[in-house]
């Protein structure tokens, strides 16, 4: 109940409705539970000018992390992505942490953006009878090489020239 941002008493907003059936799915994410499904059903009081609300949910079974596979990374090592996710295998599958795992990713700054609601970033193969989920992050590689030439005039000291060279994510550690 908590999760729903309308309170007894005030008038019916959907917006509000929708966001707590996204708090809904959300909380019960956390808990490996990828196939919840709530359906709202209203009913009303036409002489009290009331309505009711209520939310059957059918949670199905909780899900655990058998397998995380990577796929794009051709210079960066798996260990280097793997130390970045929070979700481990054998784990509970949790929504939210896979989440604060492409988040993590994102700030090394090896990668395109990954993003979260994108479907083209994760790919999850369920196993319904096992409840196992196998996870496959499609990454893209940035650009990690750097070459910068300088140059300029000085009427003190003369001409000079600059070359620099840098490099992200070296040998993909």
């Amino acid at each position: 109940r908590g999760l729903f941002p309308l309170k007894d008493g005030e008038v019916l907003n959907r917006e509000k409705i929708a966001k707590g059936l996204e708090n809904l799915r959300k909380a019960y994410g956390q808990l490996g539970y990828i196939n919840f499904t709530s359906i709202p059903n209203t009913t009303f009081d036409e002489d009290k000018k009331l309505v009711f609300l209520e939310i059957d949910v059918d949670e199905g079974k909780a899900f655990y992390v058998r397998r995380i596979e990577f796929a794009g990374n051709t210079t960066t090592r798996d260990k280097v992505i793997r130390r970045e996710i929070a979700l481990e295998e054998g784990q509970v599958y949790d929504q939210h942490l896979w989440e604060v795992s492409l988040l993590r990713l994102n700030q090394l700054g090896y990668f395109e953006q990954l993003k979260p609601d994108d479907p083209n970033v994760t790919e999850r193969r369920l196993n319904e009878k096992d409840a196992l989920v196998d996870l496959t992050l499609k990454l893209k590689e940035k650009g990690k090489n750097q070459i910068g030439l300088t140059g300029g005039v000085s009427g003190l000291s003369g001409s000079f020239i600059g070359l620099s060279y840098s490099t992200n994510n070296f040998l993909g550690l």
